[in-house]
This record gives C-alpha cells, structure tokens and sequence, in this order.
C-alpha cells in the first residue's frame, strides 16, 4: 500500500508539473480565436507552421535576435562566471593567507544578498563608465559570482589534500595542478554550477530591463515582455499566438542543456593515491 501510495503522489505530481507543457504545446497549433474557446484539445498543423512563422518573422525578424542575445549572454556569463567561481574556490581551499578566514565568511554573508539589492548601484556604476545599453552591462554582473566561489570552495575541500602534495612533489605546478588533477574531480560542481548561471542569466528580467533600452540588445524575456504588453492594445489580440510560440522556444534551450549535461552532474570518486 505504501508503495501504491508514493506511485499515485508521483503520477500526481507529474501530471500537475508536465500540464502547463501540455496546454502550451496544444495552444502552439491554434489560432487567436481557437485560444479563447478554451478547450485542452490540439488544432492544426498548417496553423502550427504559421504560428512559428509568424513568431520568427515578427517585426523583422526581431525574435531570432533576441535569442541569440539570450544565448551570448547566457552561454558566455554562465561559462565564465563558473570559470572565475572555480578560481576563487580553488585559491581558497589551496592557499593560506591572511584575512582566508575573514575574507570567507564575508563571501559567504554577501552571497545570501538579494541580487536585486545590487542593482541601482550597478545602474549608477555603468552609467559613469559608459556601459548602459551595451552587452557588457549584462555580461559583467554575471561574472561575480560570490555563491559560485562559496559552493567550489566546498567541492575543492573534498579533494584529499594529498593529491595536491603528491603532485606537488612530482614537480607539477598550480597551472597543471588545477587543470589536469583538481579540476576533473570537480567537474560535477563546475558543470551544476554552469547550469545554475545558465538558467539564472536567461531568466533575468529585471538586470535587462534597467540596462538595455535598444530593442536589438534585448534577451529573449525582456523582448517577450514587450510584445505582451501590446496584446491589449486595439488591433493586436493576433499577437498571443506569437507570445505562446515564442514562450515555448525560450524554455526550449533550457530543457536541452539539462538533457545534455546532465550525465556529468553525478560526481566523481576520488581514487586511491600511490
């Protein structure tokens, strides 16, 4: 009975989770008028096709430039974010320095501050040096990541101090040592780590906002954002088609990236050490 019972909660859950895929894939192949209906049932496949259409075509092609900007951002802030995340964590647990302690505890009460908190300051910053409205006002917050260090700093601990003297003693330098010994061992957390930033960077609305103000720099969220806000106005109810097909495309590179890394999330056994 107890297994019946956590059978039925799972097929629950799923249902209730997987749901909002469903409705909009089936409002994918409707058109305006078919959406107001309100049934759960598919439409067609003809207007399918134009619904993509009309999505990638819209306003000039503006869609397929505000995804591509998503995935720079995302793709190039998440990446190297982790990267320098990595950085600071192995410092940390490699070296000892003066203030390691102090300097540690600081990162790790700045890390439970709302990014948001950060924002106006940021706003103030790149408006002095000239970076508003550019790529880099998207790129270089993502760069900072003070969590990211806090959670590689916990992974480098868990390698055995030994693997480190070890090649020490066979004369590999820092370099080598990160790359070649270290960093494999901690490529589970580099790899949870790049997701995280991934999916965190596709999703920041608010940074985008207060940022960028050329329709062209726009990522994905902000410019769907747009149109929505069109839909109520006279003449443009054709516009929801375009927002449901264009919602899906957005999570469409999520759910990808998840199926492909996620074979390298489970981590890796550290060996014996001869």
């Amino acid at each position: 009975m107890r297994k019946i019972g956590l059978i039925v909660i799972v097929i629950i859950a799923s249902v209730y989770f997987l749901f909002p895929f469903y409705w909009m894939i089936e409002s994918m192949t409707k058109s305006t008028s078919q959406l107001f209906l309100g049934t759960l049932s598919f439409g067609s496949l003809p207007q399918f096709i134009e619904n993509i259409s009309k999505t990638f075509s819209y306003s000039d092609g503006i869609y397929g430039t505000w995804f591509l900007n998503s995935l720079f951002y995302s793709f190039i802030g998440g990446f190297i974010g982790t990267f320098m995340a990595s950085l600071g964590g192995f410092a940390f647990s490699r070296y000892r320095f003066l203030g390691k302690r102090v300097l540690f505890i600081l990162i790790l009460g700045f890390s439970m501050v709302p990014g948001v908190a950060g924002i106006i300051p940021l706003f103030e910053m790149f408006k002095n040096v000239g970076l508003l409205n550019t790529y880099w006002a998207i790129i270089f917050p993502a760069l900072s990541n003070i969590f990211g260090i806090y959670l590689m700093t916990l992974y480098w601990n868990q390698v055995p101090q030994d693997i480190f003297d070890a090649a020490k003693i066979d004369g590999a330098n820092d370099v080598r040592i990160f790359f070649q010994i270290g960093f494999p061992l901690v490529f589970s957390a580099f790899v949870t780590l790049f997701l995280l930033g991934f999916i965190g960077i596709w999703n920041n609305y608010f940074l985008a906002l207060i940022m960028l103000n050329s329709s062209d720099k726009f990522p994905l969220i902000l410019g769907l954002s747009n149109i929505n806000s069109l839909v109520g106005l006279p003449g443009q109810s054709g516009l929801y088609p375009v927002i449901i097909t264009g919602s899906f495309f957005s999570i469409l590179p999520l759910i990808l990236i998840f199926f492909a890394f996620q074979k390298f999330l489970t981590p890796k056994l550290v060996g014996a050490i001869k």
